[in-house]
């Protein structure tokens, strides 16, 4: 009888444990990305896929294939010759939030966050560290970031790209159930 209850008890810390640990989620993130030289470059993925759980772990993929442009034609130049989406056809981001026990996602409230990971585009790999912000809003986050990426850094190139765009800037929202 004693050890079934000490098992019990067991069980029941660990499913607590787990438990703690929230997972939050969307299908429906935003990725948006603008040429800083060429602000007719510009092109949203509202499908990017995204999860964050209450230790800081966050993640993103996406399609390349889900950016939308304006102009047809720069959409099918941006999927055929510079991010090649038959041979690469994912987008992925994985790390970490460092500071996330700065985070109350019990308190509504704007808090601001580093996030350390790296992101893999074109098949490419890079280390990123940015800054954003995760705002709790009724129990849920939203997180939001600004940064800058250089397109060679990533193996895109192109005369395009040599001429107009090499540095991007990249604006990410993703509201989480």
């Amino acid at each position: 009888m004693k050890t079934s209850s000490i098992a019990i008890l067991l069980a029941l810390f660990t499913f607590g444990q787990v438990q703690a640990q929230k997972i939050y989620s969307t299908k429906a993130a935003t990725v948006r990305f603008i040429a800083v030289d060429d602000k007719d470059i510009d092109a949203t993925n509202t499908k990017v896929v995204s999860r964050l759980e209450a230790n800081g772990k966050l993640s993103f993929i996406m399609l390349m294939k889900d950016f939308s442009f304006e102009m047809d034609l720069m959409q099918k130049h941006f999927n055929e010759e510079y991010v090649e989406s038959e041979k690469f056809p994912r987008g992925f981001f994985n790390g970490q939030i460092t500071n996330i026990k700065s985070v109350n996602f019990t308190k509504d409230g704007s808090y601001p966050i580093i996030v350390k990971g790296n992101m893999q585009v074109h098949g490419v790999n890079k280390a990123m560290e940015t800054k954003g912000v995760i705002v709790i809003t009724k129990g849920l986050p939203k997180a939001t970031a600004t940064f800058t990426v250089s397109l060679k850094d990533f193996g895109i190139g192109g005369l395009l790209i040599k001429m107009v765009a090499d540095q991007i800037d990249v604006e990410v929202v993703a509201s989480y159930q």
